[in-house]
């Protein structure tokens, strides 16, 4: 089921997605304002999926502990998939993106030590809440989860940029890239109990 209405819910908290949004539909950097039902919609969301996994998050199920409508929520998101990244997104802004872009450069700092402090500040938050970045690495794979990877690369990538900014650009963008596929490869990890989270950091390093 879904509401005529729900991809335009759906651009109210992610400006830019459409065929005629910047990089083909994909683009989003930002979450806009949410009114409360929305806020409590995701909310739960987050909370279930943290308590009990990806496959726990039904519609029927959320509208009820959020005590909205199943409307309200077809209506602001579109279908679950929409649901769920939105609830990453918010909370991949709030709990990584901010505390990342607060970081302040060490003049005379190692390139490596400036990366590994980066991304202790990327990992914390992903420690301490496993079963989220789990989620985060399912939805990155299904429908709309090209908006959790662009919106992860305008998170990190200025700061990594930010790093290496006094090294060669070519060099800079390279590595840049290159972290990004190392960290994809050991989310899957991750993801298949191959590999626990508090390993992910010492095999970047």
């Amino acid at each position: 089921r879904r509401y005529s209405t729900g991809l335009h819910g759906v651009r109210r908290f992610l400006p830019g997605i459409g065929a005629n949004a910047p990089g083909g539909g994909g683009s989003v950097v930002g979450l806009t304002a949410q009114t409360r039902s929305e806020q409590a919609v995701l909310d739960v969301v987050t909370g279930l999926l943290e308590t009990e996994g990806y496959e726990a998050v039904r519609i029927r199920e959320v509208a009820a502990r959020a005590h909205v409508s199943t409307r309200t929520i077809y209506e602001s998101f579109g279908n679950r998939d929409e649901m769920i990244v939105t609830a990453l997104q918010r909370w991949m802004q709030e709990n990584v993106k901010e505390p990342v872009e607060a970081i302040e450069p060490i003049p005379g700092e190692p390139i490596d030590q400036g990366l590994m402090r980066l991304f202790r500040q990327i990992f914390a938050p992903w420690e301490r809440h496993p079963r989220l970045l789990m989620a985060v690495d399912i939805a990155r794979r299904g429908p709309g989860g090209d908006r959790l990877v662009t919106f992860g690369k305008h998170a990190f990538q200025p700061a990594i940029h930010q790093v290496l900014k006094d090294t060669d650009p070519a060099y800079a963008r390279d590595v840049s890239e290159i972290l990004y596929h190392v960290v994809s490869g050991l989310l899957s990890q991750f993801r298949a109990e191959e590999i626990p989270i508090t390993k992910l950091l010492p095999v970047i390093e």
